[in-house]
């Protein structure tokens, strides 16, 4: 698309005038994560052009309702990346976003187990999340606990002449041999807060993406034989391809085996299911019994890129579905992705980032966004965000949201 044709659609857009294959044209355009440099300029340009009265000011909340109102925003879009943009006028001083496609309804009423309830559900009364530490940490085998917000970086530890350095928010080992006198396997346990992600770089060139509020257990050195990691939490694999070396993730209902792929884990203990999505190569994921040893995970399936495997606590099935990964994987660019999801489903992610409890007013249940956002640095800032779809109004006490129809 060329700059004077981007130029006249945004104009179109902000003036309300825009036709319905021009606004189609535009989205498409945003969502092209490449054309975020020359939009950006463009948007910037076009504020600044805006009078500064207050009866042409952008209402983004307004303009969210009146774009979502065509009848080809009542399902879910089809983007293959999603981007968000914010621009600020000084001169028109007021706050566009194009880009960022929310999509709101109200549906079905569930139950907190997923079945259907009819309008006579017993409404969410609040979320809350937890974290297995306030601050993080890294757990040595010799029972050492370093917080790593203490140290300034650099060599945390020698093990068994395994070096374990740390470089802003990346752990990483090197060399050495780490079975001790009996032969036994050194391991190493991170643990991120909320709002926090770290990345662990293993001797064998595996690479480990922590979210928040994630324990991960792991040998400061892989056996011969195999490369195992046990998570609580969510976390993104860049495994290293080494034919004859399986790498198995283990989570309380799941049991991963890959020989060197991408895949997003979430398995938090808060959580009701576990989640694994391939984003390249070829995973095999298998259900995990609870009190059933490592020779019992049946069923299993092998996933291809772009399916995600779910499980669910006291139920013996795997789920697959065809996803995009970026929804499941997004969160390693400080984006949320709602994809048609409750309220209560969004504010977990919320809580866990921002670290407050969440409460709910009567009128929340079946109420469902899509969209991107990015993580802000302030929560009253995506709140508000949430808000400009209409489906919701909030307030702030203290370290508690309180979610109002």
């Amino acid at each position: 698309m060329d700059t004077n044709k981007l130029r006249q659609l945004l104009a179109d857009y902000m003036a309300e005038t825009i036709s319905k294959p021009d606004l189609i044209m535009l989205l498409d355009y945003v969502a092209a994560k490449e054309n975020g440099v020359q939009l950006d300029q463009l948007m910037n340009e076009s504020l600044l052009d805006l009078a500064p009265d207050p009866e042409t000011a952008v209402d983004s909340a307004a303009l969210y309702q009146r774009i979502i109102s065509h009848s080809q925003f009542n399902r879910q879009p089809i983007f293959k990346k999603r981007r968000y943009w914010k621009w600020v006028g000084a001169a028109a001083a007021v706050l566009v976003v194009a880009g960022v496609f929310f999509w709101g309804v109200g549906g079905s009423r569930y139950s907190e187990t997923g079945s259907l309830q009819g309008n006579n559900r017993t409404p969410v009364l609040r979320t809350v999340t937890t974290a297995p530490s306030d601050i993080p940490v890294l757990r040595l085998a010799d029972g050492r606990v370093i917080n790593l917000d203490s140290v300034a970086g650099g060599v945390l530890a020698l093990e068994d002449g395994m070096q374990i350095t740390l470089e802003g928010n990346q752990l990483h080992y090197e060399g050495g041999d780490t079975k001790d006198a009996e032969g036994k396997t050194l391991k190493n346990t991170i643990i991120t807060p909320k709002g926090r992600q770290y990345q662990v770089i293993l001797p064998d060139g595996s690479k480990m993406w922590l979210n928040a509020a994630t324990t991960l257990t792991y040998p400061v050195q892989f056996d011969r034989d195999k490369r195992v990691v046990e998570i609580s939490g969510e976390a993104y694999f860049e495994v290293q391809k080494a034919a004859n070396w399986p790498f198995i993730v283990k989570t309380k209902t799941q049991q991963v085996e890959v020989l060197g792929t991408h895949f997003n884990v979430s398995a938090y203990d808060g959580d009701q299911k576990a989640k694994t999505t391939l984003v390249e190569g070829s995973v095999k994921v298998s259900l995990v019994r609870p009190g059933n040893g490592p020779n019992a995970h049946e069923p299993s399936t092998v996933l291809k890129p772009g399916q995600q495997a779910t499980t669910y606590l006291n139920k013996e099935a795997i789920n697959v579905d065809a996803i995009d990964p970026y929804e499941a994987v997004s969160w390693k660019e400080n984006l949320f992705v709602f994809n048609n999801e409750e309220i209560s489903e969004i504010m977990k992610k919320v809580s866990r980032w921002y670290d407050v409890e969440v409460v709910y007013q009567d009128g929340m249940a079946g109420k469902r966004i899509g969209g991107t956002i990015p993580r802000f640095a302030q929560i009253n800032e995506l709140m508000d965000a949430l808000m400009a779809t209409g489906l919701l109004r909030y307030k702030m006490e203290g370290g508690r949201v309180v979610i109002m129809e």
